[in-house]
């Protein structure tokens, strides 16, 4: 079985997601030939990293025009036109001649739509969109999907109201790496906080938030910058009980550890504390998608979205770490999230017979 899972950093939760499925496919069919491609460096290798850096740049200082682009592309959906269409086209057809895949996945809105469009045209495969946050945008779904992987019921039901057919979509949750899920994992310690803004390192830039969380009784706290090399220059070595770290490939391992997390809402962080069980408090979204999944979080319990003054984040933190009430009581809450996801379903999907005669 060939399986090709495209996807792009417009945001690093997307590609993480595809490398998470990646390792769920081969570890169910080792002998499976499975490829990520990232489609906007697979059609303009020489620009891509400008492109991304572009995108990084509104997503961190660009809030209004972002959200604009978000909602007015909601509105549109199929409608919207994509730009360079006709590069992003050939790009796939080189991509599907080198794989000829009997399934293709995408963790992101613009690969399900060109990968729709060409299997319209002339694509004989399986076409699975991996929908990577609570709020399922109109462009994630497109006329030739054939299945689409959601991570929640609030997801699924959006989904059916938008007229596709509930024998269509699976709840899934957000694919995070085996690595992320509890089994065997050790302890957690009882008053250790993580501090994220995903890989862009979209985090509290003010030094009077980081020296209220040093302050903290009794609390070591460990920060990830990302790829936010100002804030990690400003951060090392400046309080002892507050560990810098900057991009890592090893967040599980301060995840596992940790009894409450501070980042902003993505898709996937969001999942990796589900998996993980660990209470999320949110920075305060900006982006709209964001803004979908902090809501999530408060409604299912199983965090908050946090006030943006930073002594009212810390008076709010060091309440939750003293009264272990709280944070219990989210974590059967995420327990409970977690028991209504199954990737094991998709695999399921991939082992039938009439995906593996695809294509």
């Amino acid at each position: 079985m060939n399986i090709l899972i495209l996807t792009g950093k417009f945001g690093m939760g997307h590609q993480s997601a595809a490398l998470a499925l990646e390792e769920h496919i081969r570890s169910a069919f080792p002998q499976a030939q499975v490829r990520v491609a990232d489609l906007v460096e697979e059609t303009f290798p020489g620009k891509s990293r400008g492109i991304y850096k572009m995108f990084a740049m509104v997503a961190r200082h660009g809030g209004p025009v972002f959200n604009r682009l978000y909602r007015s592309l909601d509105r549109e959906g199929p409608a919207m036109p994509v730009p360079a269409q006709g590069k992003f086209l050939k790009a796939l057809h080189r991509l599907v001649k080198e794989t000829k895949p009997q399934v293709v996945l995408s963790t992101l809105p613009l690969c399900t739509r060109l990968a729709s469009e060409y299997k319209g045209k002339q694509g004989e495969f399986q076409l699975i969109s991996c929908v990577t946050d609570i709020r399922c945008h109109s462009e994630w779904i497109a006329p030739h999907v054939d299945l689409y992987c959601v991570p929640s019921q609030k997801t699924f039901r959006e989904l059916v109201k938008k007229g596709i057919d509930p024998q269509r979509v699976l709840v899934t949750g957000i694919p995070v790496r085996p690595a992320f899920h509890p089994a065997g994992k050790e302890e957690k310690r009882e008053k250790e906080v993580l501090v994220m803004g995903g890989g862009l390192g979209l985090m509290p830039e003010d030094p009077e938030f980081y020296r209220n969380l040093a302050r903290l009784p009794g609390v070591h706290v460990t920060v990830i910058t990302g790829k936010n090399k100002e804030l990690y220059a400003k951060l090392q070595g400046v309080h002892p009980q507050v560990e810098v770290l900057g991009f890592t490939n090893q967040v599980d391992k301060y995840l596992r550890r940790a009894s409450l997390m501070l980042s902003k809402p993505g898709g996937l962080t969001l999942f990796e504390a589900i998996a993980d069980q660990v209470p999320l408090f949110a920075f305060h979204p900006t982006l709209e998608q964001e803004k979908e999944n902090g809501a999530f979080l408060k409604e299912e319990k199983i965090g908050l979205v946090l006030p943006e003054n930073p002594k009212a984040m810390s008076w709010l933190i060091e309440d939750a770490l003293c009264q272990k009430g709280a944070l219990e009581e989210m974590r059967r809450n995420m327990a409970r999230l977690q028991a209504g996801m199954d990737l094991g379903k998709l695999m399921d999907v991939l082992e039938a017979p009439s995906v593996r005669k695809a294509g």
